[in-house]
């Protein structure tokens, strides 16, 4: 019995202090590699966020421009000019290319 509360007494008076230091250290890097992280994964999120509404509108656009296409298929050279279809579908094609161009 003297042997093991010798060793409990080593144990609580030696090593843990030791132990007990690393540990706060090692709980104070993992701080702020995990700061650093979450700094990181925002940054990416937003990146992919902007990434996506990029892609979301030229998608938009693609759309738009089929729909441009089989309108201009269907009306006459000399009215195409005057077709209010038409200019509807180039204001949204413009408007898009605005909302894409804000996206930085």
């Amino acid at each position: 019995m003297a042997k093991q509360n010798d060793t409990l007494k080593y144990m609580k008076e030696e090593v843990w202090p030791k132990t007990k230091k690393e540990v706060e250290r090692g709980i104070k890097e993992a701080k702020k590699i995990l700061n650093k992280s979450e700094k990181y994964l925002k940054t990416v999120s937003e990146k992919g966020v902007k990434q996506t509404k990029k892609v979301s509108l030229a998608i938009k656009k693609e759309k738009l421009y089929y729909d441009l296409g089989k309108t201009v298929a269907c009306v006459k050279l000399e009215n195409w000019s005057s077709n209010k279809k038409i200019e509807a579908i180039l204001g949204e094609i413009k408007a898009l290319d605005r909302k894409t161009a804000r996206i930085k």
